[in-house]
């Protein structure tokens, strides 16, 4: 069976923009969203981080200030975007619980859903409320009736094999008036373009994309379609910067050996261009994450 882009609906075939290991990227010709096909077998899928008991220590060990620190970020781009902390609260994808946790401290009632479970497993340790499993089983059972006032999705949206058929849920989630964030990478951030043009075409190492963890590159245009194809109106854009220490933990060295000549090459190929694009990207509102809310409207057909 032919596959259509999610946001748009064109047919295949789709153009293809990057391929490494196996997995291969395609650009929609129609709405330019990016995304992974074919997907990854739901045997990739599960030896990913999702279930790692180890990563789930290390996040309530040496990396907890850090999640701390990202989910303080969070309430000040919400506050940014005028969102108040008060009411109840869904985080969906909760991992250890971090973002919960400073949102209880500025006021939100709050409970999340997390599939990992030795995360949602930390995350119950410290007082939260969080189903174990996906979105779909969660608003089937546990959260069946509950209605919120915020809902967040924060660096979830391109995990989801189904990113529409999961905001179509969380709008049902929501309360009259409610609005929605989400965060995740975006493929038009300056740098990620500028690697990609660059350096991806032509060696075939890019520090950006998350494969095969990460099923759909989203940008403001692609992520903004999608929501309004799930009834969703986006009301507030931006980008922010994801740290970079992030992406060399999780992205290059898996890709090259720093220690050989081509590697020491490629490496300080790429810290050129961040030394440039991150500064540039900031001051236009172009860096390599966005962050957006939404409240519900009606749906919209794919245009």
């Amino acid at each position: 069976m032919s596959r259509l882009c999610v946001a748009c609906d064109h047919p295949e075939p789709f153009v293809t923009h990057y391929q490494r290991d196996g997995y291969t990227l395609v650009r929609c010709p129609e709405c330019t969203l990016v995304f992974q096909h074919p997907q990854p077998s739901p045997e990739a899928m599960a030896t990913l981080y999702y279930q790692d008991e180890e990563l789930a220590r290390r996040l309530d060990g040496d990396l907890r200030g850090f999640t701390l620190a990202r989910g303080r970020e969070k309430l000040d781009l919400l506050k940014a975007a005028g969102v108040e902390p008060r009411g109840d609260l869904l985080d969906v994808g909760c991992s250890s619980g971090a973002w919960l946790e400073v949102a209880r401290e500025a006021g939100w009632k709050g409970q999340g859903v997390e599939i990992g479970e030795p995360f949602a497993a930390r995350a119950r340790a410290k007082g939260l409320a969080v189903h174990t499993g996906t979105l779909e089983d969660a608003a089937a059972s546990t959260l069946g009736g509950r209605r919120f006032r915020l809902i967040t999705l924060f660096d979830v949206l391109e995990h989801l094999p189904e990113p529409l058929a999961a905001l179509r849920i969380v709008r049902d989630l929501l309360e009259p008036g409610g609005t929605i964030a989400l965060t995740a990478p975006n493929i038009e951030g300056l740098y990620p373009r500028l690697t990609h043009r660059l350096l991806a075409r032509r060696t075939g190492v890019w520090e950006y994309p998350e494969l095969p963890a990460h099923l759909y590159d989203f940008s403001p245009g692609t992520a903004s379609r999608l929501l309004l194809r799930a009834g969703l109106e986006p009301v507030f854009v931006s980008t922010t910067p994801v740290p970079f220490e992030f992406y060399r933990a999780t992205s290059l060295p898996t890709q090259l050996n720093p220690k050989g000549r081509r590697g020491r090459a490629l490496w300080l190929a790429f810290e050129a261009l961040r030394v440039v694009a991150y500064p540039l990207a900031r001051r236009s509102d172009r860096e390599n994450a966005l962050f957006m809310t939404a409240r519900p409207g009606e749906p919209q057909p794919p245009q």
